[in-house]
């Protein structure tokens, strides 16, 4: 806030108040409460030296007193109507304590526009707030806490802080704070976190008005495993590889991986829950080319055959598939048998030959056979001719 601070003896007219005033037995503790007691008890030497805080100054007294009335009295002090002393003025006294006065204070505090009266026995502004029951936590304020309050009164102005709400798995808990961060809210509320407690947000995000923190307990300790990354393969098309065949450019690699789990509560009950992962080793893709490139009637073969369109054949017989099989006993880009594929020098299965050879042996076929391509593909030979 950039209000500055105003003090004043007297209160402008016309608007209400409520005074707040508060039982001497209350004053008093809470004036016990500033006093610092020093271990020992009373003693009986003859000169005491004794801290006296009045109204938030400190100064030495030296008394041949045993209580503390003698040492208002070597202090030339005389209560005034609604001084509290703290011990009581008929205590006794041992050298090196200390007494505390308080004059009673007006404070007015205008809280979100509403001024409320008090009247307080506070040196400062931030005594007069525990006094009062306002947590400077979840205000924000005019004036500084240490300001001090004079005779004739402080009037500060409050406002409440934003609202935020913690939830501690289903417990859930309302705050408010003037803090910057996450972390400053979950103090507020009260929320101590186990070293492996799962926040969201994180404790360093900026606090926003109104935000939900979610807060998962971890039960007993995470546990770390290791966990493989399986590594893909990628066809890539090559138009020099002739149709069908398969080179294998890059094995692939698989990788590694670390994860931390925990058991956690969510909603009562008890799960795992994953805390966090790390990549130890990246997997490595591997590649595959495949070949498109359709076989060349005039670069295999020889004679008449050379000519025809072969392509235009082993798109009707196999959909253009070099491995085609057929369960009937037929195989390759062009359907052979095995006794034809045999005749023409082949080995093995026509499917598992390149597509060259077979162009190659099914152009050798047609010209064993004199061109009598019916006896060999009478459904799709006709395609030779296209």
């Amino acid at each position: 806030m950039s209000r500055a601070p105003r003090n004043r003896s007297r209160k402008p007219q016309g608007r209400r108040r409520r005074r707040s005033g508060l039982p001497l037995p209350v004053v008093a503790a809470a004036v016990l409460g500033v006093l610092a007691v020093s271990a020992g008890g009373a003693a009986f030497a003859l000169d005491r030296s004794v801290t006296l805080d009045v109204n938030g100054e400190e100064r030495g007294v030296h008394t041949f007193g045993g209580t503390v009335q003698d040492v208002l009295d070597s202090a030339g002090i005389t209560l005034a109507a609604g001084d509290v002393v703290a011990p009581d003025p008929e205590s006794p006294v041992a050298d090196g304590e200390h007494v505390v006065l308080r004059s009673p204070r007006d404070l007015t505090v205008e809280l979100d526009g509403h001024a409320l009266d008090h009247s307080v026995h506070a040196a400062t502004l931030g005594e007069a707030l525990r006094q009062i029951g306002l947590d400077h936590e979840g205000v924000e304020l005019s004036q500084a806490q240490d300001t001090p309050l004079t005779a004739d009164g402080l009037t500060v102005s409050a406002e409440r802080a934003p609202r935020m709400v913690v939830m501690h798995d289903t417990v859930r808990t309302e705050t408010r704070t003037t803090g910057d961060t996450v972390a400053d809210v979950l103090d507020a509320a009260g929320v101590n976190l186990g070293d492996h407690d799962v926040v969201t947000p994180a404790p360093d995000e900026p606090a926003e008005p109104d935000m939900v923190v979610r807060v998962l307990p971890v039960i007993g300790e995470p546990v770390t495993e290791e966990v493989l990354i399986e590594a893909q393969t990628v066809e890539e098309e090559d138009p020099d590889l002739p149709e069908g065949e398969r080179e294998v450019v890059t094995e692939p690699v698989d990788g590694l991986r670390k994860v931390v789990t925990a058991t956690v509560l969510r909603d009562g009950k008890e799960v795992e829950h994953e805390l966090s992962e790390t990549i130890v080793t990246e997997p490595v893709e591997g590649l595959v080319r495949v070949g498109t490139k359709r076989p060349d009637s005039g670069t295999v073969g020889g004679g008449p055959a050379a000519g025809l369109n072969w392509a235009g054949l082993a798109e009707c017989e196999s959909g253009g598939n070099p491995t085609a099989v057929n369960p009937a006993g037929y195989y390759g880009l062009y359907q052979f048998s095995q006794s034809s594929w045999q005749a023409v020098g082949g080995s093995g299965l026509p499917s598992e030959a390149s597509a060259a050879e077979q162009t190659q042996r099914a152009q050798q076929l047609y010209t064993n056979v004199n061109g009598n391509w019916q006896s060999q593909w009478p459904h799709c030979g006709a395609r030779l001719f296209d």
